[in-house]
């Protein structure tokens, strides 16, 4: 039952970190703006607001407004 378990928390840590890795954008779930990845604000957000987007379009569809910092 360990080794199941270890399994399933690695598989989902493994999809989390490929969902990380391929986000090119980054809302702030608190504020409503996104960002690229890359932008000096999101090393501040709190990671609990951060909410990953793969396109500029998904952010904008989900009601996000762009970062007037890194305008993306």
């Amino acid at each position: 039952m360990k080794k199941f378990a270890f399994a399933l928390v690695m598989s989902i840590f493994t999809f989390m970190m490929a969902q990380v890795l391929a986000s090119d954008y980054i809302g702030n779930a608190n504020s409503g703006k996104f960002h690229y990845a890359d932008c000096p604000t999101v090393k501040k957000m709190n990671p609990a607001n951060k909410v990953y987007l793969n396109t500029r379009e998904e952010a904008i569809n989900a009601g996000y407004v762009p970062c007037k910092r890194c305008n993306p």
